[in-house]
């Protein structure tokens, strides 16, 4: 068809285009094989030490989303359509929410590095940005899909734009809000690793040391607690948005 088609092209324009070495990576095949067979190898005794640092990484993304959650229920509401006080407030943070979303979450990381240093303080700041610029477009979404009579209604009875919002929108707006921040929990969790690589701390540190010494049984072991980590997370998120629905 005329999409594969497409697709054919483009693939292997950009492979010209990057002048890859395929030649050397096939010779050089027994290399990784050699390489891959030190991976095979489990430093266990590490667990001690590779267990309170993937501690450190859960925190930090709790962290960074307990404050980007507090922000974003707050911008949200200001910045959906039909809740916005004014027309402008939402104007003005539908574009902030876009620009925030537009930097991708290792830019914030470090631009924040270079403001604050390398460490926890540094992480936790780096993912408030993104974290909150995520839920803010997910949670105004789910508002402007509100029945707009819940609204109109509260406001013909009187209701404040606080009593609409606590009364009248928020207990229709738990189970999607609660399924949002469950996704985002998975996220912020696997960017808390990588941010550990570049500046912040938690396992993430520890994997970037392990790389340094070429040190591949530990190397092994920090992926297989990161990758079993997130397979038990994305289990509780996927049972956690079941049991919201």
């Amino acid at each position: 068809s005329g999409l594969i088609a497409l697709l054919s092209v483009l693939f292997f324009t950009s492979t010209a285009a990057l002048n890859l070495d395929l030649a050397t990576f096939l010779q050089r095949g027994k290399i990784a094989g050699r390489i891959l067979r030190k991976f095979m190898v489990l430093d266990i005794a590490a667990l001690p030490e590779i267990l309170p640092q993937l501690g450190v990484s859960l925190a930090l993304a709790v962290a960074g989303l307990t404050i980007g959650w507090i922000l974003s229920l707050f911008l949200a509401f200001l910045g959906a359509a039909n809740t916005a006080p004014l027309p402008l407030f939402s104007g003005v943070i539908k574009g902030l929410v876009s620009l925030v979303r537009a930097v991708p979450s290792l830019i914030w990381i470090l631009i924040v590095v270079a403001s604050l240093g390398f460490g926890n303080t540094a992480a936790v700041i780096g993912m408030i940005f993104p974290t909150t610029g995520y839920l803010t477009k997910s949670f105004i979404a789910s508002i402007e899909e509100q029945e707009p009579a819940i609204i109109e209604t509260l406001q013909a009875a009187g209701a404040s734009w606080g009593q609409i919002v606590w009364h009248g929108l928020l207990p229709g707006l738990k189970n999607p809000f609660l399924s949002w921040t469950a996704i985002r929990l998975e996220s912020n969790i696997a960017e808390s690793i990588s941010l550990g690589m570049v500046g912040a701390g938690g396992i993430g540190a520890l994997l970037t040391k392990a790389i340094g010494k070429y040190d591949y049984g530990r190397i092994s072991t920090i992926i297989l607690v990161i990758f079993l980590t997130m397979v038990t997370m994305e289990l509780l998120v996927g049972r956690l948005k079941k049991s919201s629905r």
